[in-house]
């Protein structure tokens, strides 16, 4: 019988991984709407470490599913593994899915934000607009006086 254990850590951690993902991004859309934008900011770097956890998770299960393939040569890798390594990469899977729509959600709403502000700003201190005139808008809310 092949040795599943590690296999069955490393999916594990690879899920766990996942999970805190899609928990920073929840907290990242609540806190969105609320314009609490110190938390997601301050949330940012925690993301990026638990990303490059999950990098490192996920290539130690490819290199344990390989070295497995390695010690039965004559076998699939379907025939190796056994239930729960299939189960526990099912529900990987399903989590990377589930964290691609979330991701969706979030960076829609993170587009719209970023067009408010622009707009606003655009309003506040016109950019240079590229056209053939070279001409600058004049700001409808700011005047400067010399």
């Amino acid at each position: 019988m092949v040795q599943m254990e590690s296999l069955h850590t490393y999916l594990q951690n690879a899920i766990s991984k996942l999970q805190l993902l899609i928990e920073y991004t929840e907290n990242d859309i609540e806190d969105i709407k609320l314009a609490n934008h110190d938390a997601i900011f301050n949330r940012g770097m925690l993301k990026v470490s638990t990303i490059k956890e999950f990098e490192v998770a996920k290539n130690t299960i490819d290199c344990e599913m390989l070295r497995l393939t390695k010690d039965n040569p004559h076998l699939k890798l379907a025939d190796i593994l056994d239930e729960e390594a299939n189960n526990l990469l099912s529900n990987m899977r399903k989590i990377l899915e589930e964290l691609k729509g979330i991701n969706t959600h979030y960076a829609r709403m993170v587009f719209a934000v970023s067009e408010f502000y622009t707009s606003i700003a655009d309003k506040l201190i016109p950019r240079e607009k590229a056209d053939y005139k070279s001409r600058v808008e004049q700001s409808q809310l700011l005047r400067i006086q010399a």
